[in-house]
Order: structure tokens, then sequence, then C-alpha cells
């Protein structure tokens, strides 16, 4: 559990002078030593200091933090919710675009304008699109403006991570949270990169029909990445425009039918999802019509800016079955204090590791 925490703890790291100015980095000779190098050195000073800075400085900062988020519209009693949910490890959460963006990926929106400026489609055009949430009909617009190949790349090189010490923000915490099953509609390989970086590589990554092994390869111990809308760099089972979309979430297709069970059997975290009309919220609208008995969902939601808006955003998401805990301010910010609090709960659900 502690190997998520410990690039948050690393970024931080510095030489401090005896004069008690800071410095990057220092020289013995010619050869220069980054300070966590020189910490990782001496196992019991880095266990120290690692302590140190976990339980004297982050989980305070990050406790403050969520106090204020938690006294925001009613959001103490849904969060408690949530904490008694992820004890039962009953939770699974669901990433959206957001969550890559700190590492210098796009949204699905600065995706597909990044694609447009290979073609000849003019911008008022795409942004017309975008301002009404047509994101698959903006998709089809750019996919009849270039070719297959070249389409297929700008997706593959517009989505990709190759280092995995170049991944930020709080979807770091995700392994510590939640090490055995994350869903993800993202199609970039930021997940799968950053769990194998922290020693905890997913068993599985499913992506497209290949979800229909999730169930067979099901263990109590084994880990899986299912890519509910294919991969970047897959062509086959990647759901990018209206005619993908379709495929995928047609009556009885791989998709649809198991995400529903996972909606049924469930309770889904969103975090970096707009949970705007898309397929996975139209999905679960229908789930929740037919199903009762469907768990509670939650997500992670920046607050709306009126009062009205927040009334008319609750009777949205609460119709579907999906429980938003609000949070204004930095949204990385905001994202990384309610991590830790489920960090919390999942560590005395667990028992404490040692580092």
């Amino acid at each position: 559990m502690q190997e998520a925490l410990k690039a948050l703890f690393e970024e931080q790291v510095e030489f401090r002078l005896e004069d008690g100015t800071s410095a990057e980095n220092v020289f013995i000779g010619e050869t220069e030593f980054l300070p966590v190098e020189v910490l990782r050195a001496d196992e019991s000073a880095y266990r120290y200091e690692f302590n140190r800075w976990l339980f004297e400085d982050w989980l305070p900062e990050m406790s403050e933090r969520r106090d204020q988020i938690l006294a925001l519209h009613g959001n103490g009693r849904r969060f408690a919710d949530l904490c008694a949910a992820t004890t039962r490890q009953q939770v699974i959460p669901l990433i959206g675009s957001g969550m890559s963006v700190p590492s210098g990926l796009p949204t699905w929106s600065d995706l597909l304008r990044n694609i447009r400026h290979s073609t000849k489609v003019a911008e008022t055009t795409l942004e017309g699109l975008l301002r009404a949430a047509a994101f698959e009909e903006a998709a089809d617009l750019l996919a009849a403006a270039t070719n297959k190949n070249r389409l297929n790349e700008l997706v593959d090189h517009g989505l990709r991570i190759d280092d995995a010490a170049l991944i930020y923000g709080p979807i770091r915490l995700l392994p510590a949270i939640f090490p055995n099953l994350v869903l993800t509609t993202n199609l970039d390989n930021v997940l799968e990169q950053y769990y194998r970086r922290c020693g905890t590589g997913f068993d599985y990554v499913l992506a497209g029909q290949e979800l229909a092994r999730y169930r067979q390869l099901k263990t109590p111990t084994a880990r899986f990445l299912l890519k509910l809308h294919g991969d970047r760099g897959q062509a086959v089972g990647r759901v990018l425009h209206t005619k993908e979309y379709d495929a995928a979430y047609a009556a009885g297709s791989t998709t649809r039918e198991e995400l529903t069970l996972l909606y049924r059997n469930n309770n889904i975290l969103f975090v970096g999802s707009s949970l705007g009309p898309d397929r996975t919220v139209r999905l679960i609208a229908e789930v929740a019509r037919n199903d009762e008995s469907m768990p509670k969902h939650y997500a992670f939601l920046p607050l709306p800016d009126s009062n009205e808006s927040c009334i008319e955003r609750e009777n949205f998401l609460t119709e579907r079955g999906i429980y938003a805990i609000w949070y204004d301010g930095s949204h990385d910010e905001a994202i990384a204090a309610l991590f830790a609090g489920l960090l919390d709960v999942t560590k005395a659900g667990r028992g404490a590791t040692q580092t």
C-alpha cells in the first residue's frame, strides 16, 4: 500500500543546507546526486522521513482539506456511506479522462480538438458540436475528414504515456485504495503503467470484446483493468465514433452486458468523468429504471455555480442512482483529499502495511 504514496513523498524531498536554504541537488566531484537518491541509500533514514512526512504533513493536510469538502452540500453522510461500502470492498472506481490530464494527456474534447488540426474541418464546426456535447458526432466528422490509418495514429500517439515517472495527480493513489479491479472509459495507458510502477501491475487488462473473459478469469486475488471502450493502440474494439458506440452498447453486446452486471452488483465510484448525456450514463439510467435494488453509485464532481444549477444536477444524477460528493477549488487537490479518506478506511480494513 505504501508504494503508491512513495512517489508523492519523493517529489518533495530536497537538500536543506546549513543556513536553512534548500538545494535541488549536490555534486561530489563532477557527479551529480538527487536528494532522493541519497535518501534511498539509507533504508532506516528513508523509512523515518517517509513516516514523518506521511503522518505529520500529508495526512493532516489532506484531512483539513477533506473536512472543508465534506461541509459542502450534505457531502458528509454521502461520503460516510461511500467509506462504509469501500470497507466492505463493494466499491469499484470508474476512471474518466479528467484523471489523466495532470499527466499531460488531453480530455476527450481536447483530443478531438487535437485531431482536428490534421483535418480540414473548421474549428467553429467542431466547437459547435462540443458545446452541444455531441461528442460522437464530432468524432464521426473527424473520422470522415481523414483516413483510418492516420486517425489510428493520432489516437495512439495522443493518448500514450511512455514513462510512468511522468504520471502525476491523484490517480497515483488508486493502487493503494483499489488494488484489484478498476474500470475505465479511457483509451490511454496511464493506469496500467502506474500500477506496474507501484509493483501492483494488473494480471489482466481486458479491452473491448475481451471484457467477456472477466467473469471466467476472476479470482479473489487476480488484478483486473477493464477498459470499457477499448485501447488506444488497438483499432479493433476501440470505441470512438457513433457506429462503434452503437455496436458497443447494442442489446446483447459484451460491453453492455458486463457493465450492466457491474452496475447491478457493486457501488461504482465515478472519478474524472463529466457524467453528461453519454452512453455509460444512459445505460445506468436504464438499469436504475429496471432494477429498484440497484446499489447506490457515487461521483466526485465540481460543485455547480448556483443553487439552481445544483438542484438540476442533483435531480439528473439521483434519478440515475448516482450520488455526487461535490468539491470546490482545485480538482486534483480535492480528489487527493477524498482519496486519502478512502485510503484511511481501506488501511483500517486490511491492516496497516509496513514501509
